[in-house]
């Protein structure tokens, strides 16, 4: 008897939203395991559309366990940048000095 592989089953459940894990599934095969996704999954009409994977083929982040975070430290996107920009317009003679 062949052995049953794992799948990890996505779903999108509306146009223009998130994808997201919606479970996973053991199966013969890859045809079997859309079947059993869309028997499972879509019921009562949860997703418009699903991605089925076997799981060796979904990839871990390589910093995984921490929190995940820019590359870069991005705190002018963060309100509190802002402050820090209104201060330097004022410290070197801006027009507006931040106030309109």
């Amino acid at each position: 008897m062949a052995d049953l592989e794992v799948f990890e089953v996505f779903g999108l459940e509306r146009p223009g939203g998130t994808v997201c894990h919606a479970g996973s599934l053991q199966a013969l095969g890859s045809d079997l395991a859309v079947v059993l996704a869309q028997e499972l999954f879509c019921r009562r009409r949860e997703y418009i559309e699903l991605w089925v994977v076997p799981r060796p083929c979904v990839c871990v982040a390589p910093r995984a366990g921490e929190a995940l975070g820019p590359a870069e430290p991005r705190s002018y996107r963060l309100g509190s940048g802002y402050r820090g920009t209104v201060e330097k317009w004022k410290l070197f003679g801006g027009e507006h000095g931040g106030d309109r």
